[in-house]
């Protein structure tokens, strides 16, 4: 139970009439206080980590941080795993965006396209992630179900800064005062704001993907934010683009839509399409009315969820799903891999998990109220 909450963190006691026993009658969690530490710099929290001064932690850990954690292992005395991720880091650019000449070259496709295959995915995987990770488009489910077309796994994912350049060219986005970047076909400059959080995607993966978007003439900022900031800026319509790790097993899709309607995901992951998820919820009285590929992936995704699994209409379903998810880049996909999380050496009971993953609610298969602390 929280007791206290703060800007600094949570305090948690347990609960005194918690239903689980161990088998010898003894109540659970075996562990009676702890406390939640909120650190937003990743420089700082690592230093934590280092310092033994963290018990557990997965959230927010990066494979770029896994080298130093690796090394400092003994000193720390703790335990570094490193497990497969379920989400990938994916890049939305807000297809409802509140400046109209943003909204309209954001909703094209060509645009889109073009800034999904200016990212050279494999050069991100060597830099980024020691070349441990897989180049990825970002399909809606992870892993991808044996009824979609194993191809949207790599759409629009090979590197082609010619390609993007000439459909940026087909959009009038020149480069009109010789600077060397380009400005929205109605002449207004274009500068990309990359706000994002290292608790939802790697801060190698935002600067390389500014890099290679720059390399064919756009230009962005970087700027990491909190994040609360982050969340606020992005529910409230004002990213560029969206920043975050997203995607669900199959599994989980069966039990919850909120991948395939408008906005995309709850508050706390990678949302697109704010208008259009207000003309949802307000019945087409206000916001921006989806386009009909959207529309189509509602109603597939009602099918998916109430026909018998492994049936055509199921299976028809899912793979129209990951076939327009995939094919509208709504969300481009960059690379998929695996990430550290650790936990002291006198966390007892500690059971080495599967993935890395909130979306199985990181260590609660695990049963974490049988951990117990090595005095």
């Amino acid at each position: 139970m929280v007791i206290a909450d703060t800007p600094e963190g949570r305090h948690f006691v347990a609960n005194p009439y918690f239903f689980q026993v161990d088998p010898t009658g003894q109540q659970l969690p075996y562990i009676n206080e702890f406390d939640e530490v909120y650190i937003n710099d990743n420089e700082v929290r690592i230093l934590k980590i280092v310092n033994g001064e963290i018990d557990y932690k997965a959230q927010s850990l990066q494979l770029a941080s896994a080298p130093i954690l690796l090394e400092n292992q003994e000193k720390g005395d703790y335990t570094v795993h490193l497990k497969p991720e379920i989400t990938i880091g994916a890049l939305g650019f807000n297809v409802t965006h509140e400046d109209p000449a943003k909204r309209e070259v954001f909703g094209n496709i060509d645009f889109r396209r073009a800034m999904s295959i200016a990212i050279n995915r494999s050069e991100m995987n060597e830099i980024g992630f020691f070349g441990q990770g897989t180049p990825r488009a970002y399909t809606g489910f992870s892993p991808l179900p044996a009824f979609a077309d194993a191809s949207m796994e790599t759409y629009a994912t090979e590197y082609d800064p010619a390609g993007a350049n000439a459909l940026l060219d087909g959009l009038g986005m020149a480069d009109t005062d010789g600077d060397g970047i380009r400005e929205l076909p109605n002449g207004d400059k274009l500068v990309l704001n990359l706000n994002f959080s290292t608790q939802g995607i790697a801060g190698q993966t935002v600067e390389l993907a500014a890099q290679y978007w720059r390399d064919v003439g756009i230009a962005s900022v970087v700027k990491e934010v909190t994040p609360d900031e982050y969340r606020s800026a992005q529910s409230s319509n004002k990213l560029d683009v969206s920043m975050w790790r997203k995607g669900q097993p199959l599994a989980i899709v069966l039990g919850n839509n909120e991948l395939w309607v408008p906005p995309y995901e709850n508050y706390f992951g990678n949302r697109n399409a704010m208008l259009w998820a207000e003309w949802i919820d307000s019945n087409g009285s206000a916001g921006e009315e989806p386009p009909a590929w959207a529309k189509q992936m509602m109603e597939d995704i009602n099918v998916l969820q109430s026909a018998a699994a492994g049936s055509d209409a199921f299976n028809q379903a899912g793979a129209r799903m990951v076939e327009h998810m995939t094919k509208e880049l709504l969300f481009i996909g960059t690379v998929i891999a695996p990430a550290p999380m650790i936990h002291r050496n006198n966390l007892i009971n500690f059971t080495e998990t599967k993935t890395h993953s909130y979306e199985y609610y990181r260590t609660y298969p695990y049963r974490a109220t049988q951990w117990w602390l090595d005095e």
